[in-house]
């Protein structure tokens, strides 16, 4: 029941009839007003304090933004996901960056990659025996010039514009079905409840504008992986351009952290680690 005009009115009036209604009840105020007037008297009577137990105040919140390095976001992201001494395996280790922050011996790494001979693909590890994975493949394809040389090891270690072929596809699509076939064997080496952690961008392509992140969320979607958060990862320097004669597309300046886990349920609710 809304109020009307008049009670509106006796509300915000400092007349007197509204004082004596907090002391007595006034015919003159609608029920609604008079049941407003009553909570401001008995607060307690009709809403109780809510008290959080055992918290700490605080204001280092992990962020869902950050203007900082990969190395300097990853810790945050894996202390609200990963308890300390899980057994987490970097399939894509590469130079090890994202694990310069972590303090050595939190957790039981196991650091492979496609370049010591090991494929995110086809991991050595048993069903269900990884608490958590994480996943950085080169994210985008490399059509040429300078400006994209940082993505070279996409056509040098996975071939998929030259002969020799490692993956079906081409071009864009070569990196969704990278990270389709990944999420796949991290989904198989994955405890139920385990944690996977990907690294992605999204990119233009054909000068049609790719949202990486939405798609891999649909990928992962079916093979039965939970989307739980995402992080934004914004570089400090400004992105290189090869060559540019009219710009289409707003330049990628920002990357992503995907966290998603493994459920036989789909019912179920994520619970932190303890």
């Amino acid at each position: 029941m809304g109020l009307s005009n008049m009670d509106m009115d006796l509300l915000e009036s400092p007349n007197m009839r509204i004082a004596n209604s907090l002391v007595r009840p006034n015919d003159s105020l609608s029920a609604p007003v008079q049941l407003r007037l009553q909570s401001m008297l008995s607060p307690g009577k009709h809403r109780q304090k809510r008290i959080v137990r055992n918290g700490i105040p605080t204001n280092e919140l992990v962020l869902s933004a950050f203007l900082e390095t990969n190395n300097r976001a990853f810790p945050k992201i894996l202390q609200l996901y990963v308890s300390p001494g899980s057994t987490v395996a970097d399939v894509t280790y590469g130079k090890g960056v994202f694990w310069r922050e972590v303090p050595a011996g939190m957790y039981k790494l196991k650091a492979t990659d496609i370049q010591g001979g090991v494929d995110c693909r086809a991991l050595p590890y048993q069903t269900g025996e990884i608490d958590c994975v994480v996943f950085d493949p080169p994210y985008m394809h490399t059509p040429g010039g300078t400006a994209h040389s940082t993505h070279t090891p996409f056509e040098k270690h996975y071939k998929n514009n030259t002969s020799g072929n490692q993956t079906s596809s081409k071009y864009h699509e070569a990196v969704l079905e990278l990270y389709r076939d990944g999420g796949k064997e991290a989904y198989r080496v994955l405890r139920n409840h385990g944690v996977l952690i990907v690294k992605c961008q999204d990119e233009v392509c054909a000068n049609r504008q790719r949202f990486t992140h939405v798609e891999i969320m649909q990928i992962y979607e079916k093979i039965g992986l939970i989307a739980e958060d995402l992080f934004v990862v914004i570089r400090n320097n400004r992105p290189g351009v090869s060559r540019m004669v009219r710009q289409v597309h707003a330049r990628k300046n920002h990357s992503y952290f995907l966290v998603f886990w493994k459920s036989n349920n789909s019912k179920e609710r994520w619970e932190p680690p303890k």
